[in-house]
Parts: C-alpha cells; sequence; structure tokens
C-alpha cells in the first residue's frame, strides 16, 4: 500500500498544469513487469486506452480498483511527455504468484479429506492458479487449527510454507504439528464470594476438570460450544438463589507446558487451565407475583401453578416451572403458539426485593385438520390413527398430541423420524393440518437356522413371527426349535383392536419340553386372552389357560425304598444299563392339569417394548386354578412388578426392576412341584444357572419333598439395577447388580437369605431379530460351597 500511495502521489505531481485543464492524449500505454499482466488487463482496470484523453481523477479512482483485484503486489501509474504535446503511461507492476497447490502434511489425528470437509464448510475453496493473498493463508491457517481445538488439540501449530515451482507460481504446504490431547488441569474463578470454586465447578456439567476418577472424555478438553451450555448452567445457579444480575464473564484459557523447551507439542505436555470471572451482584427476595396477559384464564387459576413463596429467595427454576405449566394448559386447549416471559422489576424503595411480572401472550385458538401419514408403505393408515388421541377437527391439543406421537412410535413396526412432523397451516380457517413421518421397521421375522444358549445348549430353529400382519397391527408367531436341552412349538396370534375399538383378543397352543439336570418339563396347553385399554399405556385384562404337565425331579438323597441310588448324584442314565436300579429312584415324578384364569391389569410407557432407554411399566396380577374351573390343582397366584428406565444423559441410562409373587393352595390342594419358584439365569438372576436358586436354610440345606427331590419356593423376590451406557449403534455395555431369592413355606419372607450377584453385560441389537443378542458375565457374591462362583450365559431376550 505505501507503494500504491507513492504512485500515485507521483502521478499528480508529474501531470504537467496543462494536463489538468484536460488536453492531452495518451499515445502509448506501457507495461512494465508483468508476465501475465497485458495491456488489455491495465486498460481495462485503470479504464483508459490508447487515444483517449487523459483524465487524472478516472485514472486515481481506478487505481485503487486494479490495486484491490489482489492480482498485484505492487503497483505503479507514471506520465511521460511526448514531443508532441501528448503523454505516455508507464505502468510498473509486481504480480502476486499464483497457488497450484494445497498440502497438508504431519496431520495424522485428522484425515486430509476431514480438514478440505471443514474449510468448505467454513467457505473456504482450495482453489488452483489464482493469485496467492496472505489473508486468505491466513484464514485456512486459523480454520485448521479452530478443528484441532475442537477435538482437543490446543497446543496444535499450523505453518503455511511457500515453495517456487516455477515462474510466478509457488505450493503452499500447511505443515502441522498435532502435538497431543490438552486435558483441562484446573478450573479457577474469580470474584466469587457466594459459592465456593469446587460448588461452581459441580454446576458445570460439559467442562470438567482431570481427575482420577475422570481421567478421559470430552468433558476435560476445552470446547467453547460446551462452555457455552455450562455458562448459563453457571447463571442459573447464581438465578436459583436470587442473584438476577450475576454476570459470567469470558473464560481465560491458558496453555501452561510441562516441557517447554521440548523439540515438539506433544513432548511440551501442554494442559489447560481456565480462569472464569464472576460478577455476582445482590442477593433478592420475591415480593410479588403478577400475571399480564391472560384472558383465556383467571389470573388466580394461572398464580396456582407456581409453586413459589413471596418474600422467599427469588429462584429462577421455580418460576419457570410455573411459567412451563401456564404454556402446557394453554397448548392443551389449542392455543399453540401461547408464551410466558417473566420480567424482574426491582421494588420502588427497596434495595433487594423483586416484583416478578409473568407476560403471557396467548395467540389464536388452533384445530386439527387433515392428519396423514408419510413413509407408512405396509402399515394402515388406520393403524396408525387409531393411536392418536386426537381427531380431526378437534382443537389442537398438544399434550395429548405429543402423547400420541409417543404411542406410535411405541407400536415398534413404524418408527418415526428424527423430525417426524410437519405442520401446514391454514390461517384463514386457524388449521393446522398434520403430516406424520417415519418409516417402516422390520418386525416380521422368518428364520431357519441353528444356534447355541445357556438354556437350549445346541437348537435347529424355524420361526415366523411378525407384530404387524398384513399391515393390520396384529400379532402373528409360529415357531419351532429342536435342541439339545429344549423343544417348543406354537402358535400364537393377537388383534390388539378387535372390532376396531380398543379392546384386543388374543390366544395360542403350544407344546414344550426342556431337560437340565434338575428337571424335565413337558407341557402343552392353550391360553386365550381379552382386554381392554385404560388411559393411554394401561391395559386390563382376562385371560384363561389350559395345561397339561408331566415333570420330572432328580432325587439328591437316599430314597427310603431299596436304598439306591447314593446321594448327592448327577443326572442319571436310565435303563437297560446292566444293574440299574429302577428309573423311579432316580427321578420324581409330578404330573397333572392345571385350569386357570387370570385378571391382570398393566401399564407400560416405555419408548421401546424390546430396547427402552426412559418410560415405565408395571403389572398386577392374580392367577386362580381349580375350583370351578377344575383341573387338578387349586391355588391363588398373585404377582406384581414395576420397572422402571431414566435417562442421566444422551448416553447413560440408569434401569430398575422389582417383582414378587406367592403362591397360596386351597382347599387342601397342594402346590405342584414344576409351578413353584425357582430363579436364575438371564432373566431373573444373573451369575446363577438356569433354575438354580432354591429355597435354602442357612447352613445352606434343601428343602426336599418326601421322596427327596429339591422343592422351589411358594414366594419369590427378585431386584435387578442395571447401568447402561450406550456405546454407539447397537451397541450397549451394562453394568448390573440383583438381588432375589425363592422361600419355602416354612420360612416366610426371610430377606436375611436374599442371594446377590453383580456383572457385565454386552447386548446388540440387530434388525434381524426381535430382541437384543446378550453376552453376560455374572458373580456370584456369596456362594454355597456347592455353588459357581461366576457364570457366563448367551441368549436373545430381554432381563426385564
Amino acid at each position: 500500500m505505501q507503494s500504491m500511495r507513492w504512485a500515485l502521489a507521483l502521478l499528480l505531481v508529474l501531470l504537467p498544469s496543462g494536463l489538468l485543464a484536460g488536453g492531452p492524449v495518451i499515445k502509448e500505454i506501457r507495461v512494465e513487469g508483468g508476465a501475465t499482466v497485458t495491456d488489455e488487463t491495465v486498460e481495462y482496470y485503470l479504464g483508459v486506452g490508447v487515444g483517449d484523453s487523459l483524465d487524472e481523477a478516472a485514472i486515481a479512482k481506478n487505481f485503487h480498483r486494479f490495486w484491490e483485484s489482489g492480482l498485484l503486489e505492487d503497483l505503479k501509474v507514471e506520465v511521460e511527455d511526448l514531443p508532441d504535446g501528448n503523454v505516455r503511461l508507464v505502468v510498473t507492476v509486481k504480480e502476486r504468484a499464483k497457488v497450484t497447490e494445497y498440502e497438508f502434511k504431519g496431520n495424522k489425528k485428522i484425515a486430509t479429506s476431514t480438514l478440505k470437509e471443514k474449510l468448505d464448510t467454513a467457505g473456504i475453496s482450495l482453489r488452483r492458479n489464482v493469485p496467492l493473498r496472505q489473508s486468505e493463508i491466513n484464514r485456512i491457517r486459523r480454520t485448521i487449527l479452530d478443528e484441532y481445538a475442537k477435538e482437543g488439540y490446543l497446543s496444535a501449530s499450523v505453518e503455511p510454507v511457500q515453495e517456487n515451482v516455477g515462474p510466478n507460481q509457488v505450493k503452499v504446504t500447511f505443515v502441522i504439528d498435532e502435538g497431543a490431547k490438552v486435558r483441562i488441569s484446573e478450573i479457577r474463578f474469580e470474584g466469587n464470594q457466594v459459592f465456593s470454586d469446587a460448588r461452581l465447578r459441580r454446576a458445570m456439567k460439559k467442562i470438567k476438570e482431570r481427575s482420577f476418577l475422570r481421567p478421559w472424555g470430552k468433558k476435560i478438553i476445552w470446547n467453547q460450544e460446551n462452555w457455552g451450555e455450562d455458562s448459563e448452567n453457571l447463571k442459573k445457579l447464581y438465578l436459583n438463589h436470587g442473584y438476577k444480575d450475576v454476570v459470567i464473564g469470558e473464560p481465560r484459557v491458558e496453555l501452561v507446558a510441562k516441557n517447554p523447551d521440548a523439540p515438539t507439542q506433544a513432548k511440551k505436555k501442554f494442559t489447560t487451565v481456565v480462569t472464569i470471572p464472576v460478577q455476582e451482584g445482590r442477593q433478592y427476595r420475591m415480593a410479588s407475583l403478577k400475571i399480564e396477559g391472560a384472558t383465556v384464564f383467571e389470573e388466580e387459576k394461572l398464580r396456582k401453578l407456581y409453586e413459589v413463596k413471596l418474600g422467599s429467595i427469588y429462584n429462577y427454576s421455580q418460576v419457570e416451572a410455573g411459567n412451563e405449566a401456564v404454556r402446557t394448559l394453554y397448548q392443551s386447549k389449542g392455543y399453540i403458539y401461547a408464551y410466558t416471559s417473566q420480567i424482574l422489576r426491582t421494588r420502588e424503595g427497596s434495595e433487594d426485593e423483586l416484583d416478578v411480572v409473568i407476560q403471557v401472550f396467548e395467540g389464536d385458538r388452533w384445530r386439527l385438520g387433515r392428519l396423514e401419514f408419510s413413509g407408512n408403505t405396509k402399515t394402515q393408515d388406520k393403524v396408525l390413527r387409531r393411536e392418536f388421541r386426537l381427531f380431526e377437527g378437534d382443537f389442537m391439543n398438544m399434550t395429548a398430541f405429543k402423547r400420541s406421537l409417543f404411542k406410535v412410535n411405541q407400536l415398534g413396526y413404524f418408527k418415526l423420524t428424527e423430525d417426524p412432523v410437519s405442520f401446514d397451516f391454514d390461517q384463514e380457517n386457524r388449521l393446522v393440518n398434520v403430516t406424520i413421518k417415519g418409516q417402516e421397521v422390520g418386525r416380521t421375522d422368518i428364520q431357519f437356522g441353528a444356534g447355541y444358549s445357556e438354556l437350549d445348549r445346541f437348537f435347529l430353529q424355524f420361526m415366523f413371527n411378525t407384530r404387524n400382519f398384513m399391515g393390520r397391527g396384529e400379532t402373528l408367531g409360529v415357531a419351532v426349535q429342536s435342541g439339545t436341552r429344549a423343544d417348543t412349538y406354537s402358535l400364537s396370534f393377537s388383534e390388539p383392536y378387535f372390532l376396531d375399538k380398543r379392546m384386543f383378543i388374543g390366544g395360542s397352543i403350544y407344546k414344550t419340553s426342556y431337560d437340565l439336570l434338575t428337571q424335565n418339563r413337558d407341557a402343552k396347553g392353550l391360553s386365550a386372552v381379552w382386554g381392554v385399554s385404560v388411559g393411554d399405556f394401561g391395559t386390563f385384562s382376562l385371560s384363561y389357560g389350559f395345561e397339561d404337565v408331566f415333570a420330572k425331579f432328580a432325587v439328591v438323597r437316599t430314597v427310603p425304598a431299596g436304598g439306591e441310588p447314593r446321594a448327592p448324584h448327577r443326572r442319571p442314565l436310565p435303563p437297560p444299563y446292566p444293574g440299574m436300579p429302577a428309573p423311579n429312584l432316580y427321578f420324581e415324578e409330578a404330573s397333572g392339569v392345571t385350569s386357570a384364569i387370570t385378571p391382570a391389569f398393566g401399564y407400560d410407557s416405555r419408548d421401546d417394548p424390546f430396547d427402552p432407554n426412559q418410560g415405565l411399566s408395571y403389572f398386577a396380577r392374580i392367577r386362580t386354578a381349580g375350583g370351578v374351573l377344575g383341573g387338578d390343582f387349586n391355588y391363588v397366584r398373585p404377582e406384581v412388578g414395576f420397572s422402571i428406565f431414566h435417562p442421566l444423559t444422551r448416553r447413560y441410562i440408569l434401569a430398575a426392576n422389582v417383582e414378587a409373587g406367592w403362591i397360596r393352595p386351597f382347599n387342601g390342594s397342594q402346590i405342584p412341584l414344576y409351578d413353584r419358584y425357582f430363579l436364575g439365569g438371564e432373566r431373573s438372576l444373573r451369575g446363577f444357572s438356569y433354575y438354580s436358586v432354591v429355597p435354602r436354610k442357612d447352613n445352606g440345606d434343601f428343602f426336599l419333598t418326601p421322596n427327596g427331590s429339591r422343592m422351589g419356593g411358594d414366594r419369590y423376590l427378585q431386584l435387578n439395577l442395571e447401568y447402561q451406557i450406550k456405546l454407539g449403534g447397537p451397541l450397549k455395555f451394562i453394568l448390573f447388580a440383583d438381588v432375589g431369592n425363592t422361600w419355602h413355606e416354612q420360612q416366610g419372607w426371610q430377606l436375611g437369605l436374599l442371594r446377590y450377584s453383580a456383572g457385565a453385560e454386552l447386548r446388540i441389537t440387530l434388525p434381524i431379530f426381535q430382541a437384543p443378542l446378550r453376552f453376560i458375565y455374572g458373580v456370584n457374591l456369596k456362594p454355597f460351597p456347592d455353588e459357581k462362583r461366576s457364570d457366563f450365559q448367551f441368549s436373545i431376550g430381554t432381563t426385564f
């Protein structure tokens, strides 16, 4: 720019006074120093040509345009007098070198393709054969550094190196020293008196100090976006304690090198020290709460939604919770644009009291217009529409609308997209036309194959199962499975909206058998169920079951008659081996027909029936067998259960399940051995083998039948706790703890005999299976001498 200004001044000095009056003609334009800048280029930018009259004002103006084109590093324009009284323009240029290639060196953590994508997103195009601009080089360098900073490499350095590769041509190489990830070693605060540094650090959810308990993770890496959230978290902490004037300043982020003289950024071992300035201000009390702008509802009715106490310390979150309740009330009545805001006014004549004014904007009242679905290529519209608790023409109740979306997603076979709702507003008629967007999810399985599970061992399988038969929402299942330990044959069907009403029916017929070390069981039966929906997530059902069972239980001590075999022993081999005693000395047989009716109530608000992330479910049922229903046994079997899934963050979920049951015979009947409670396995107490948790005394002795086989319990209690971690995609890693037991009639509910296990599980949810694959390792925390200390299980299904 100095050369440019000097050239302009020289131009005006050299112009003869007669020329300023406007006479001489440009006879020649000479370009010096240019390789690619031609006479035509000069004439274009300066706006003059040979034969034009000299106009010094126009040349001075266009001189700036020529300079700002970016083609040149230096530019001079001089005027030379010619003998005939005219002039020659001498234009001296120094062209900018053109960039022929951009290269990146030293980048290992971030691929070159990724860097180019980020530059493109920032609006930077790496164009070739264009003049080299230092400002553009600096902009590229800054963008690369910003990208490394986002990934935690705050100490990264980028050095642009220019290399001449031809006449007026350069290659630009960005030499990158990535360094190592820089973690936050300390978070400090300045100006805080009300809250300690430790309390303020706890209020920050996205940014944390590195510690022994938190050695890795994104939270201990400085990120400007995360700071935006945490600055609000800090501000909210103060607002919730009455400090309305708090100011959270911009942090100072300092890099501190442990080895500042090391040759590379990585070896310098940088850490980050973050210093956050705070201006706390004065604490205020809430003197009054006033609501303005409400016409649909009385002010007194709205005021009851605010759980605040006048005269107490002002609490922003309490007031905002009331605002949310007000907005929900309006939106449930069709005022979908209603919103509230709180205004804080210092009370006149008082230094520490606030008048809180809630301003309500009600807006217009809207009705639901057309309700349409997109993406349901198989599922019929009516199957989805019947899950909606809102009908076309109704006032737009947003609370019911959101619940209805949840119900549609809960079906499991039509999953809503990430942005599932499209609104089209008919302003004239105050109608909202809604399109629900989703996609079909494969809930129809046809499987031929072989496999292995802890219970079944090796097995062959054919299965057809659909939860959306013919797109009508009906469930149809056919299963044939034959394995080393178990065989299953079943046919089932259910209709969730019988006669297009919120009423369901279903039924099944089955034949099953399993063969374990301690018991065998063969059963065949049928069941039928009828039920109605109660509210959005509840169901009441009444089911009937008929089952014919033949079971054998291994004898574990000397049988009184005959004296053989000696106990304990493994599951015996049957005859015809020579010298073997009769099979009835090895087994105790139990058989009979059970005819039972079961009324039940269930509630399920989980977001997915197979892989839930949030929601709860519970049930209560009473199975009554015998009496007027016939059969060989008479008993009452009440059972209850409760499960909850609570997301702590997007990645972490806390889940819990508790259930219990009790069998009480009547009319002098006995509890069938095969209907007693046996726990253990991946669906009850993990870490214990299948059905191995039976009633035991303090010393470990079992309760035995007169014939010498182990008895199950007449009651049970089970508690499962899970800490679930989403690893990405279909993977979940789970830490669990299970507690429970079964008890004999003589024991009652002796909680001191509870059994404990803990362990880890890898869960994989794949589209080809209706339930997740599970790999479970559990540890028996207090085993008896005859029990294994750990157990590994593989299965397909859920725990609860």
